[in-house]
């Protein structure tokens, strides 16, 4: 889709945009070079097809954040596909107290998944958030970006950052993450169908105040299932903006979460028993104050 967009171009919307599709221009090598059909006016189409050679080095070099900056906010979901290898889909949880400090973050991305603790190795997330220039997030850049700020001092900033919420909502796609995945029909195994925020935060003080490993393993498995079902939502929401937009032979293979149950299945194993999920959260909803 990167290539399909002329909103790159100063003075180039979606209007614009969608009149160059119309007439045939609908790739930037579509665009016409000096000398011939005027495309957008005598005046804008040499700085047009300058912009357009930078964006070509651009991607050829690999640079999302120069394309980033090039391309308005609203339509950065269009470089999803082609830089969606190097993007990490990440999730916190937090103790629920006025400070809101971070107790657990999963990282999902093209080599597999990663866990930060509390009290464990939490202090390595900023390092581990460092390597991946696309950031993907639900509501990130409202919520967990700014907890992470807080907590950490100083924190790396990604070349893009894709907070699914907002392209969603442009996508008329509205509710929040668990809404979205029973909409889309990718929702979560029924133990954890009706687990939310506030939960996390019990098994987060059923672990800090009487160790239960089982709340460890059930915040962490929560927490994952945050991060990998991201994966699902962004490549959906891909497809359904470029099917949208008249491009649907850019749609990208679905991610399907099967293909990493048995690496969470190991993982999960390492922390402790599992087994009365719904058990577990029903007592600590009796036992434990808000």
């Amino acid at each position: 889709m990167i290539r399909n967009t002329f909103q790159l171009i100063p003075g180039v919307g979606p209007s614009r945009e969608r009149d160059l599709w119309g007439q045939g221009i609908r790739h930037w090598d579509h665009f016409p070079g000096d000398g011939g059909e005027i495309a957008l006016s005598k005046r804008q189409d040499p700085g047009a097809r300058e912009h357009l050679n930078r964006a070509r080095q651009s991607l050829a070099a690999g640079d999302l954040g120069a394309l980033a900056q090039a391309l308005p906010q609203r339509e950065h979901w269009r470089l999803y596909r082609e830089f969606s290898e190097q993007a990490v889909f990440f999730d916190i949880e937090t103790d629920g107290r006025q400070a809101m400090a971070p107790t657990a973050v999963s990282l999902f991305h093209a080599r597999g998944f990663e866990v930060f603790l509390q009290g464990r190795n939490l202090d390595e997330l900023p390092q581990a958030l460092a390597r991946f220039p696309m950031w993907v997030s639900f509501n990130g850049s409202v919520f967990d970006v700014p907890v992470l700020q807080a907590h950490f001092g100083e924190l790396p900033r990604p070349a893009l950052h894709l907070d699914l919420r907002f392209v969603c909502r442009r996508l008329g796609m509205r509710g929040g993450l668990k809404h979205l995945e029973e909409a889309l029909g990718f929702g979560r195994p029924p133990h954890l169908k009706g687990v939310g925020g506030m939960d996390a935060v019990l098994l987060w003080r059923a672990w800090r105040d009487g160790k239960e490993l089982a709340a460890l393993r059930f915040l962490v498995e929560y927490n994952l299932y945050d991060s990998i079902q991201l994966r699902t939502l962004a490549d959906r929401a891909f497809n359904h903006a470029a099917q949208s937009l008249g491009f649907a032979e850019h749609s990208m293979p679905v991610f399907e979460r099967g293909d990493v149950l048995y690496d969470i299945s190991r993982y999960l194993l390492s922390l402790g028993p599992g087994g009365g999920e719904a058990e577990l959260i029903e007592r600590l909803r009796t036992e434990i104050a808000p």
